[in-house]
């Protein structure tokens, strides 16, 4: 017998999910080519026999679809940390942005490629590597200065606020010392998939997959650390261990994101909040929703970005500051002084 409330609970996510195969179908159509969707979805169904001419294939496979799924990715991957973050810390406002932890990443990052250091792996491993210890750096720091007074949202956003700007500071005072690398640390406070190609979709691809299905397969943890500590511990689980493991993976998903597209803000903070109204607080629907969610937000933001002042484009973290910033402001007023 069909369970009315089960089925009902699954149209949000079947809704998102087909809303998100046909914006990664129209964002790969859509640029300073236009490539038409007719054709494309021929192309697609036909294997690639048809559709499109051998031009509209090269910008198709070696732009489109390298952009697109880049930020799906980093969208996906952003939200899910959001979620995280939010519910280890019991704070609506915790996201890695907010907390200071992708720019710990950032200065992780900008600080291999400054120093020059050999590639011990690839590059862009090498570049992975160096910014998740400067997001695990950003998150213990931030953790010991707010801690000292109770870890409630302000000393949180306030430690969060002092160490993105020292991190901040730090990147600009790279920058001055060595002007020949000046874009492309400029690259890690903006934002961008301008540089997407498949070799960095693989890379996001390794380290996404698992780090996602750890956290999904702990959705029942997460619901136990939303109630706090002390109910977690009471009710079976070691939440200091549960949220460290966590954290660990959430810091390894911020700084591939950081490491290979800059510093992308908000998209952690909006998502989560936004897939609450839809399902409610059980993270068994959450984690998937925030996935689908994030790289719904993350292809528009990006499509917006490049499109809104074509052939020119503007920073994907700028899209997402317009509109993640006034909601923060909102949060913030509805919260202060609040936990979740």
């Amino acid at each position: 017998m069909i369970n009315p409330e089960k089925s009902a609970s699954r149209i949000p996510g079947i809704t998102l999910f087909f809303l998100l195969i046909t914006l990664l179908i129209l964002a790969s159509s859509i640029g300073a080519v236009s490539l038409p969707f007719s054709g494309l979805i021929r192309y697609l169904f036909s294997g690639g026999k048809s559709g499109l001419n051998e031009g509209q294939e090269i910008i198709l496979m070696q732009i489109r679809v390298p952009r697109v799924l880049m930020a799906a990715l980093a969208g996906a991957g952003l939200s899910l940390s959001g979620l995280v973050f939010q519910a280890i810390f019991r704070n609506p406002m915790a996201e890695p942005y907010l907390l200071g932890v992708a720019s710990g990443a950032s200065l992780g990052a900008s600080l291999y490629m400054m120093i020059g250091l050999p590639a011990f792996f690839i590059s862009s491993l090498g570049l992975t590597a160096a910014a998740f210890l400067g997001s695990l750096l950003s998150v213990f720091l931030i953790l010991s200065l707010a801690s000292r007074n109770g870890n409630n949202i302000s000393s949180l956003l306030l430690a969060g606020v002092a160490f993105s700007s020292i991190a901040q500071a730090g990147v600009s005072i790279m920058m001055m010392l060595n002007r020949e690398k000046v874009e492309r640390i400029v690259f890690w406070t903006l934002g961008s998939f301008s540089s997407a190609h498949m070799t960095k979709v693989i890379l996001l691809l390794i380290v996404l997959i698992p780090s996602s299905l750890f956290i999904i397969f702990r959705h029942g943890e997460l619901d136990l650390l939303s109630l706090g500590h002390e109910e977690a511990h009471s009710l079976g689980i070691n939440p200091e261990r549960v949220s460290l493991q966590l954290l660990l993976v959430s810091c390894l998903i911020t700084a591939v994101i950081v490491s290979n597209c800059g510093i992308i803000g908000f998209a952690g903070l909006l998502v989560p909040h936004f897939m609450r109204l839809i399902s409610g607080p059980g993270h068994r629907n959450l984690t998937f929703l925030s996935i689908m969610g994030g790289a719904i937000l993350m292809i528009l933001s990006d499509l917006l970005a490049r499109t809104i002042i074509a052939p020119a484009e503007i920073p994907v973290g700028v899209v997402t500051a317009l509109t993640g910033g006034p909601f923060f402001l909102y949060l913030l007023r509805r919260n202060s002084g609040k936990v979740m």
